[in-house]
């Protein structure tokens, strides 16, 4: 009987290490996974280019002005140039506005999307989102 209490008494002593050395090895491991992601958002250059755009544009309640939000990216040059290009087409009246400055800025229309809203029946466009890419260079 003393040897049979003294097993399980082991045993548990044993379960309680094998539990801890589990836990410091997931928080390791997920430490690492941390430090990984970490090393890849660095990598991210200021000067990496703007490839695409994506422009979110929706009317403002009762008015015919547009609100307008760009995104380029996620570096701090990129968001600052988003900021700068979304302050200037706010207000405008008219999407072709929007476009033309994005085309002069040196982007192209890849595609557009019409995001739509219905409440109890009724239904229309919420916002239109424009997806643009930087022109290449024809050399």
């Amino acid at each position: 009987m003393k040897l049979l209490v003294q097993s399980c008494h082991m045993s548990i002593y044993f379960n309680r290490y094998a539990v801890f050395a589990a836990l410091f090895l997931t928080s390791a491991q997920l430490a690492h996974a941390q430090d990984s992601r970490q090393s890849a958002n660095s990598s991210l250059r200021s000067d990496y280019p703007s490839l695409y755009a994506i422009v979110t544009v929706e009317g403002k309640a009762f008015s015919k002005k547009l609100k307008v939000e760009v995104d380029l990216g996620e570096t701090p040059d990129q968001i600052n140039t988003a900021k700068e290009y979304a302050d200037s087409l706010t207000n405008k009246k008219s999407y072709a506005t929007i476009l033309n400055f994005m085309a002069a800025a040196g982007f192209e229309l890849v595609e557009s999307r019409d995001n739509n809203l219905s409440i109890q029946g009724t239904g229309g466009t919420y916002n239109t989102m424009f997806i643009l890419r930087k022109k290449r260079n024809s050399n």
